[in-house]
């Protein structure tokens, strides 16, 4: 009886890095069978540096002359991942750009940079 080489079409997680074959070949498999992860086949997004949240902060207030934004329409406009801001980066921002937070009549927080005129 003759050895030959056999080629299997299988699956390899992007969060732990498992291969296997799946059982049924007609259907995509949910979850890893190793550390059951839904999102076995999406690569992991590599963690946003200050350097970079600092360059897409600044770029979207250049953008706004005249007026301030809201942290919502900052991350909405430069498509930030975080919901809330890091206080640290914030902070950060403050004397790196000059960024000035200040509470509107309303109590919401709009963001500016130096020499942007309120609304």
């Amino acid at each position: 009886m003759a050895r030959v080489p056999i080629t299997v079409i299988g699956c390899r997680c992007e969060r732990c890095e498992h291969e296997w074959v799946p059982r049924n070949l007609s259907s995509q498999p949910r979850v890893c069978p190793k550390c059951k992860s839904p999102y076995w086949d999406r690569p992991k997004r590599k963690p946003l540096a200050y350097e970079e949240f600092r360059d897409k902060v600044r770029r979207i207030l250049q953008r706004a002359p005249g007026r301030s934004l809201t942290w919502t329409e900052i991350r909405t406009a430069a498509r930030l991942p975080q919901l809330f801001p890091n206080n640290r980066w914030v902070r950060q921002l403050e004397s790196d750009i000059a960024l000035s937070r200040e509470k509107d009549p309303h109590g919401i927080i709009r963001w500016r940079l130096p020499g942007r005129g309120e609304q």
